[in-house]
């Protein structure tokens, strides 16, 4: 039962970062756009830089959950099964 709980929590917390992390590429990229069109330097800045930390942030997370998935008991059941 612990192993599923576990499984069922890397599970959803890799899929909510990973949606996080898309959303946030998106907001960068139009975040940049917008600030080339407006011809701000701060807002490029920002969004080069401190949006794109948290992006990242998000990033490693979601590949941290989905490593742990194949240290769960369910995990290396599928891993198995996708090996074949």
């Amino acid at each position: 039962m612990r192993s599923t709980k576990m499984y069922t929590i890397c599970l959803n917390a890799s899929r909510a970062l990973v949606a996080l992390f898309l959303i946030g590429g998106i907001v960068v990229v139009v975040g940049q756009t917008v600030a080339m069109a407006v011809g701000s330097a701060w807002l490029m800045t920002m969004f080069g830089t401190d949006v794109t930390d948290i992006v990242c942030i998000l990033a490693g997370l979601a590949g941290i959950f989905a490593f742990l998935l194949l240290y769960t008991a369910e995990g290396k059941e599928k891993a198995s099964e996708w090996g074949e």
